[in-house]
């Protein structure tokens, strides 16, 4: 009976699940907790992220990976700041150039399925260029939700609302 088990669950399992349910059992990395696994990948890209590291994050994302902006009604191709970029490289290299030795933490991760939502702020100096101001030696603090997808042990896309308008303030681009 104890053999049985398992080939029954196998059986189940190939007739009632559908096409990619079947990532929730079997994981990319081999493991049997996937919602955990996606959570540490994505803790993997904000690690990288932090220590200014392409290679790490050029191997966590998938190759023609994207990037979505949903604070803007038609979402382009480019960015005039770097900061924005949707070459996850040059945003990094910015924001480390703009805020040096920032602080980004996670505040919540939440996943289900393939996605993974996380909630974060990095918090820094400005001490280079940033968003076309030059150095204001102000605190900064940038707010984000951003909402991952994961297929094969990698980050395809990338959904994301940042403070901008804020942001902007805090360096004085803006002025209210």
């Amino acid at each position: 009976m104890r053999k049985l088990i398992p080939l029954l669950l196998m059986l189940f399992i190939s007739t009632f699940a559908g096409e990619g349910e079947i990532s929730h059992i079997i994981t990319p990395r081999g493991g049997s907790e996937p919602l955990k696994e996606n959570k540490a990948l994505v803790k993997d890209y904000y690690d990288a992220f932090s220590k200014n590291d392409s290679s790490a994050l050029d191997d966590l994302l998938a190759s023609g990976y994207g990037v979505q902006d949903s604070n803007l009604i038609f979402d382009t191709e480019y960015s005039k700041y770097d900061a924005f970029s949707k070459n996850l490289a040059v945003r990094m290299r910015s924001l480390h150039e703009a805020l040096p030795e920032f602080n980004l933490t996670i505040i919540e991760m939440m996943a289900e399925g393939n996605k993974v939502l996380v909630r974060i702020q990095i918090q820094g100096i400005q001490k280079g260029a940033f968003l076309g101001v030059e150095p204001t030696n102000k605190p900064v603090v940038i707010k984000t939700f951003a909402l991952f997808t994961l297929d094969g042990g990698k980050i395809t896309h990338l959904n994301e609302v940042w403070n901008k308008l804020e942001v902007m303030k805090q360096i004085g681009f803006i002025i209210l």
